[in-house]
């Protein structure tokens, strides 16, 4: 079942709508559902889905051929004689109706035919107004360059492009509406908003039997994630797993990565970049005093997980996966209850899309100093400024509601910034406020209990 991508699938559907010729451009890390928010464009469309392959030149010709003979009622092992051919004919049969022609994963033919952005680019220029092409891959920075690069016979023809992310927090929630509100904290916590790994959830199963069987079973949807995860680019396996294994081992800045796994800083940093470009690792920021530091962090907090407590594992896990599984429980539970925060922050990060924020802020950041002018250090979950107000997000899972005491350290944690500065404080906690708490809440100070956090409306 579908669901979700409303804002996507809007913009595909306005600019089907539009009465022009229209290339768009879809990209986004592997697993974030660019396929499925096609297909599902799709479905009610006059169209060609060509899923390009890992083949031959020839070989996705040959494909590609077979499609559009169903189209257009040839033999079915007919193969065009080239890729020009092929899209006249194309041209041909849709002459005078709305024709969408999908191509996923297009840097595959890239790699096999250098020329081909070439012949799209003469297909693109001879197309009517009723021709609507798509393009999309999980090479990013590719697809980026295909179309803003001025080199590329593809520059400046692409009428719109879309980067496909994370799911809106409430729609993520949708996935999670059987469950109870630990269990739906839980799975955000682990799985955040995306719906590969959310539409992998069995409702008839509980939390502990999902997990053992998507993570603790060497048959499990994401025993083997960052096969799925790593883009066909990233040639060196191993390299890769060693960092990604370093960070999850609290691992952080370049030099402790290089010296962690043995190898050169400047080849450490090359790695890194493409995970970042991947969107597999995130550069975060932290302060001594004045001084900043760049630190990585595992951005997806399933795949920081895998490397916490799979990646060293997956032998055992084949002999004895529920023994694993019943082995870590417990810093399994210190990890989900560390995702609280990443759940509140998703929540928080959707009122401010929503324009229901005091200011559009950039995206809160976590705020580490290690030592500060109150003598201490200061960790805060979420900070952002915009035209001198300042978002602070604070975030507690505890046993306890949030106290008058906790209020003052938070109040003064963020004294370390200029009075011209208007503070507005975002407190979630799971186990509520105390009524000393609740009677300061007003325009500056917004608490959100678990209720409110999972019913986002």
């Amino acid at each position: 079942m579908f669901i979700g991508r409303s804002k996507e699938l809007s913009v595909l559907n306005s600019k089907y709508q539009s009465g022009r010729k229209e290339f768009g451009v879809i990209y986004g890390r592997r697993r974030i559902g660019k396929s499925a928010l096609i297909t599902k464009f799709l479905e009610d469309k006059e169209s060609i889905l060509f899923q390009a392959k890992k083949d031959s030149a020839y070989g996705n010709l040959r494909s590609f051929s077979y499609a559009l003979t169903k189209v257009l009622a040839l033999p079915k092992n007919y193969v065009f004689g080239s890729w020009e051919e092929a899209f006249d004919s194309l041209l041909e049969y849709a002459r005078g109706r709305r024709f969408v022609l999908a191509i996923d994963e297009y840097p595959y033919l890239l790699e096999q035919n250098p020329s081909f952005p070439s012949v799209l680019q003469e297909f693109i220029d001879k197309a009517g107004d009723n021709i609507f092409l798509l393009i999309s891959g999980s090479d990013v920075s590719l697809l980026r360059k295909e179309i803003k690069d001025h080199s590329s016979p593809l520059y400046k023809r692409r009428t719109f492009e879309m980067a496909i992310t994370q799911l809106p927090y409430s729609e993520a929630l949708l996935f999670v509406t059987p469950f109870s509100k630990e269990n739906k904290i839980n799975y955000l916590a682990l799985f955040s908003t995306y719906p590969y790994y959310l539409s992998a959830i069995q409702p008839n199963l509980s939390f502990n039997e999902n997990m053992e069987s998507l993570l603790f079973n060497q048959y499990g949807a994401f025993y083997t994630l960052p096969d799925q995860l790593l883009s066909n680019s990233t040639k060196v396996q191993d390299v890769y797993n060693a960092i990604l294994a370093a960070i999850s081992h609290r691992k952080r800045t370049n030099k402790e990565i290089a010296e962690s796994i043995h190898e050169e800083e400047a080849k450490v940093a090359k790695y890194l970049l493409t995970l970042t470009d991947s969107e597999l690792v995130e550069k975060r920021e932290t302060f001594m005093g004045n001084k900043k530091t760049n630190y990585y962090e595992i951005g997806d907090p399933l795949l920081r997980f895998w490397y916490s407590f799979i990646f060293e594992n997956q032998e055992r896990i084949k002999v004895n996966g529920h023994k694993i599984y019943e082995e870590e429980k417990e810093p399994i539970h210190q990890f989900l209850c560390h995702g609280f925060e990443e759940v509140c922050r998703l929540y928080l990060e959707q009122l401010n899309e929503e324009g229901r924020l005091s200011e559009i802020f950039p995206k809160p950041k976590i705020y580490r100093v290690e030592k500060s002018k109150l003598g201490r250090s200061i960790e805060l979950d979420g900070l952002s400024l915009a035209n001198d107000k300042l978002l602070v997000m604070e975030c507690k899972y505890r046993t306890v509601p949030f106290n008058e005491a906790m209020l003052a350290h938070l109040i003064e944690s963020a004294s370390v910034f200029p009075d011209k500065y208007e503070r507005d404080y975002y407190v979630f906690s799971k186990s509520g406020f105390t009524e000393g708490v609740k009677q300061r809440q007003g325009e500056h100070l917004h608490l959100v209990d678990v209720d409110t956090l999972l019913s986002l409306s």
